[in-house]
């Protein structure tokens, strides 16, 4: 048996599949099972799998749409190989990846995870940023406690690039992905793999790419812009929600409960003044930038308790180019 399944779970996706499968299969670490979950797709997936020709190589066609939770819990209700790695069919793999997660996995037991830097690139493969990091502060290789990786989800959301995180099996919870965490259902799951008790290694090193266009799964977290997405109130909202929901979970098993609730509102506050900020891009006109951390307070007028609001609303009144220069004289 391989110690690694790679799982790509895809729908008419034929044209982005194929660097997806690739990656994969040009691993310097070769003792792996790809299984390639086809959600009933209705485009020209069968015929792009099948000029494949690899043992390795596992297709397999879902009679009917499962749906995105679905098809992941079909991977997961029978993953039996030590470690596991679910892959977008978007995303891409470099080719050391496995090779440098599985011996950090190895070397340190009590790990759940194993993940890394990324680059984030557009539909066409062109890097738009290099080396991107959503730890938000580990900014060398790093082992996160359950309680570090807890406590700094609690403040910023999603720290994990999927498509880097190679998993422990054994780690993952018994009801695998929940519908309840919908649609962060990866970050949920890895709240209760922390939970439980497990740690999280970061690699600071770039093993993997995150692309952006608007039919992905994160597209529906906020319309892209740039390198990234514009989150909106709704997923802002939800995020909370799927944490408290968590704490609430496991009140009375993880340490310092009041203090994760309260950073869970400091993260969405946070996060309400971010996506002011980037819907009102690049010019940040007064107007526009206003009406948008209106949006925000109405939402959570706590927002004006905090400096980051403030900051936006001024350097939207004095312009970008004197924001610029203010910064330069302070750097």
């Amino acid at each position: 048996m391989p110690r690694v399944t790679v799982f790509i779970p895809t729908y008419n996706r034929a044209r982005l599949l194929p660097h997806a499968i690739s990656g994969v299969l040009q691993q310097t670490f070769g003792d792996l099972r790809l299984v390639v979950s086809d959600n009933a797709s209705t485009d020209e997936t069968p015929d792009v799998v099948a000029q494949f020709e690899d043992p390795r190589l596992e297709y397999v066609r879902q009679p009917e749409n499962l749906g995105l939770l679905g098809n992941h819990n079909w991977f997961l209700e029978r993953v039996d190989t030590d470690y596991a790695l679910i892959l977008p069919d978007d995303d891409l793999v470099y080719p050391d990846l496995l090779e440098r997660t599985v011996a950090e996995l190895d070397q340190r037991p009590k790990a759940g995870m194993a993940h890394a830097a990324f680059d984030v690139i557009d539909e066409d493969g062109n890097v738009l940023l290099p080396h991107v990091n959503w730890t938000y502060g580990l900014a060398s290789d790093s082992v996160e406690t359950p309680y570090e990786f807890i406590r700094e989800s609690m403040l910023w959301s999603c720290r994990v690039c999927a498509s880097t995180a190679l998993m422990r099996t054994s780690a993952l919870p018994d009801d695998r992905m929940s519908a309840d965490d919908f649609p962060a259902v990866d970050f949920g799951m890895w709240l209760r793999m922390a939970a439980a008790g497990w740690e999280f290694a970061y690699l600071d090193e770039i093993l993997g790419a995150y692309r952006i266009h608007g039919a992905t799964h994160s597209a529906s977290f906020g319309p892209p812009q740039g390198p990234g997405y514009v989150q909106g109130i709704e997923i802002i909202s939800r995020l909370k929600a799927v944490k408290l929901q968590f704490l609430d979970q496991h009140d009375g098993g993880i340490q310092n409960p009041d203090e994760l609730r309260r950073l869970a509102e400091e993260g969405r506050r946070r996060e309400l003044v971010i996506m002011a900020r980037n819907a009102t891009l690049p010019e940040r006109r007064p107007g526009p930038t206003f009406r948008a951390l209106g949006e925000a307070v109405r939402v959570d007028p706590g927002v004006l308790l905090g400096a980051p609001a403030w900051k936006l609303a001024g350097g939207s009144l004095i312009g970008p180019r004197l924001v610029d220069r203010i910064k330069g004289l302070l750097a």
